[in-house]
């Protein structure tokens, strides 16, 4: 990641705070009532501290800026065909790029966007992931999350980030096979791979032991 364009490091460095902040991590939800705009307030959901901006002339049910804090944020309609397009816009008028990159890239959805329109997902974040480590997810992990939601959609209005999104954002790319759905210690030694990956990004767990175990207990039900 440290050759990766300054810009690009901070779209991934602000998803790792929020992450280990706690609650700040959002990557999808199913309206942007959610947000604490465009509808009656929600209380107790609403995104504190941050402000929705439109993407130039785009209609919000297209894609939007979040811009929390400091930092923004592009989401999109999980439907969208033109999320490149979209990117590529964020990328010049929001973090000051060219556009969008196109070598080593590719722009997508950070909850996966098959996933989230079953749920009935009204936006997902994007992000710039490098390739290998999205495409590696793509066909495992999200491929899974994809079967499952199929049996058991819009369960969940707000989706938060997850070890697994944040190893996929930082270039993990142990991905080899669907996680097991019955067997949570058949999971372990991918769940092992993923954290010494993070812990080498300098992104450690603060009770490993715990955390590891709880994921490779997630991974057999995430969708």
């Amino acid at each position: 990641m440290h050759d990766w364009p300054p810009a690009l490091q901070q779209q991934v460095r602000t998803l790792v705070r929020q992450f280990l902040a706690g609650g700040e991590a959002w990557i999808g939800i199913a309206s942007i009532e959610f947000l604490g705009v465009g509808g009656p307030q929600r209380t107790g959901t609403m995104r504190a501290g941050g402000r929705l901006e439109p993407l130039g002339n785009r209609p919000l049910d297209r894609a939007f800026v979040w811009v929390q804090g400091a930092e923004p944020e592009l989401w999109a309609d999980p439907r969208a065909s033109s999320y490149r397009d979209l990117f590529d816009e964020f990328a010049r008028t929001r973090l000051g790029l060219a556009g969008r990159p196109t070598t080593g890239f590719n722009i997508d959805h950070v909850f996966p966007k098959s996933a989230a329109a079953v749920d009935d997902m009204s936006h997902v974040r994007m992000l710039a992931i490098a390739a290998a480590s999205n495409q590696a997810a793509g066909r495992t992990l999200e491929k899974a999350m994809k079967q499952r939601a199929v049996k058991a959609a819009g369960s969940k209005r707000i989706r938060h980030a997850t070890w697994m999104t944040i190893g996929k954002a930082t270039g993990f790319i142990g991905w080899e096979s669907l996680p097991d759905s019955a067997d949570a210690n058949a999971n372990m030694p991918l769940v092992h791979a993923l954290f010494a990956h993070l812990a080498a990004r300098g992104i450690p767990a603060d009770f490993p032991d715990l955390e590891q175990r709880l994921t490779a207990h997630t991974l057999t039900r995430i969708r």
